[in-house]
């Protein structure tokens, strides 16, 4: 089944989706299967006639130290969404005692900030457990990833960044697992499912491109709509004047939040005839005009 596209996408406002993907071996796809080419789909089916660019830079065993080291070569001069998985391998190294939990927060924390930093929009991604199901080792594994996570979802939050937590959608379905801890491709397809509703989460918060459709149904008896999407929130005034110029009503002024707003109006006690609508926003960033029609 395909993908369900968010309505968010009819009103990006920009004309490219770029995204980086940025971690260890699931970045880097196992044994031919990886979550990109799905995610490029995905992007491709629901952003129609926009650009669409799903880069790739994973290395297989990688910890979050040695990502930060290569980092600011995989970001130069790119620009749009980070997607970062990296972590199991920290857990692997933290069990053994070769490495501490704080220094792989520490580490996510510098890679979060180098990304604020390339004025990039980083999307931090909690980590899948590995199956332990016959491992009293990779239990006490996944008790270091829980940790972990519960870092990562800190990080996210003081620094007002987006998560996507994988490790909730997964769980322990182990169906979803080619081996130990690396998806099959009902896994990665799963995956790319949670990154494209949080990267839609993103646009849908901060990337709107003001719209004001024409009203439904044109002409109209008397009940008829109207959808304003904002980027932001505004104060907003809508004005409907005669073909003359004079003003008939002001049915909205108010502060409208970000997103898709439907705007219903009565036009029944309007006589027939051709009608002017305007909406601005208080800050004036936002403007538009139509015609209506009421009919008899």
């Amino acid at each position: 089944m395909a993908v369900s596209c968010p309505e968010s996408a009819q009103y990006y406002s920009k004309d490219s989706i770029n995204v980086i993907t940025f971690g260890a071996s699931t970045v880097e796809g196992v044994k031919g299967l990886e979550f990109q080419s799905y995610l490029t789909q995905h992007f491709t089916r629901c952003y129609i006639n926009k650009a669409i660019r799903v880069e790739k830079y994973g290395v297989s065993g990688e910890t979050t130290g040695e990502s930060l080291l290569r980092l600011n070569a995989a970001i130069s001069g790119k620009t749009g969404f980070i997607v970062i998985l990296v972590g199991v391998n920290d857990a692997v190294r933290i069990e053994a005692g070769r490495q501490s939990i704080a220094e792989t927060e520490a580490n996510m924390r510098q890679i979060i900030n180098t990304v604020l930093n390339r004025k990039l929009i980083p999307l931090i991604c909690t980590l899948q457990f590995f199956d332990d199901r016959n491992s009293q080792r990779l239990k006490r594994v996944n008790s270091i990833i829980t940790q972990i996570n519960n870092r990562y979802r800190n990080i996210a939050r003081e620094n007002g960044v987006y998560l996507a937590d994988i490790n909730r959608v997964v769980r322990r379905d182990f169906s979803l697992y080619q081996d130990e801890v690396h998806p099959n491709a009902r896994g990665y397809r799963l995956i790319s499912f949670v990154l494209f509703d949080s990267i839609n989460k993103i646009i849908a918060d901060r990337f709107l491109q003001f719209t004001v459709s024409q009203n439904y149904p044109n002409p109209t008896a008397g009940h008829t709509s109207i959808d304003v999407v904002m980027p932001e929130p505004d104060k907003i005034e809508l004005k409907i004047y005669s073909i003359q110029g004079k003003l008939m009503s002001v049915p909205i002024n108010e502060y409208l939040n970000t997103g898709k707003h439907v705007v219903k109006l009565d036009l029944s006690q309007f006589p027939a005839g051709l009608y002017i609508y305007k909406i601005t926003s208080y800050s004036g960033l936002y403007t538009a005009t139509k015609k209506l029609i009421v009919s008899r």
